[in-house]
C-alpha cells in the first residue's frame, strides 16, 4: 500500500475513532470493502449498496476537537456531534476520497476498486 492509501486509512481512523491494522487493510480492495470494514468496527449494519447523499459532510472544528479528546479519554460520541449511521459512514468515506484524492463524486462507487479504478496507490 502506498502513501495515498495509508493517508486515507489514517484519516478514516481519526474521523471514525477506530483502528485498522495492516492485515485488515490488506483485505480491502473496493470502496465497498472499506465501507463494510468501518461499519463492522462501529457495530453498524452496512447498506447494500449505499447511495451517496447529494450533500457530503464537512467535519467541523467541534467534531475534530471531540475526536482529539476522545483519543485521550475514550467515550461514546455525543449524539449531536457524530451519530454514526450506515449512511453517514458512507458519505464520510466518499468525502475522504474526494478530498484526499481529488476524485469526482461519481467516481466513488461501492464496487470501485481502490487501486485500479481510483488510482490510489
Amino acid at each position: 500500500m502506498g502513501l495515498d492509501g495509508v493517508e486515507i486509512i489514517l484519516r478514516s481512523e481519526e474521523l471514525f475513532g477506530i483502528d485498522i491494522d495492516d492485515k485488515e487493510a490488506a483485505t480491502v480492495e473496493t470502496v465497498g470493502d472499506f465501507y463494510e470494514l468501518i461499519c463492522s468496527k462501529l457495530l453498524l449494519s452496512p447498506l447494500q449498496p449505499p447511495v451517496t447523499s447529494e450533500e457530503l459532510p464537512v467535519i467541523s472544528e467541534e467534531e475534530k476537537r471531540f475526536w482529539f479528546l476522545s483519543r485521550q479519554t475514550p467515550s461514546p460520541a455525543p449524539p449531536d456531534i457524530l451519530p454514526w449511521s450506515p449512511q453517514s459512514v458512507w458519505d464520510c468515506i466518499v468525502a475522504i476520497f474526494v478530498d484526499q484524492q481529488g476524485l469526482r463524486l461519481e467516481e466513488i462507487a461501492y464496487n470501485a476498486r481502490i487501486a485500479t479504478d481510483l488510482g490510489v496507490d
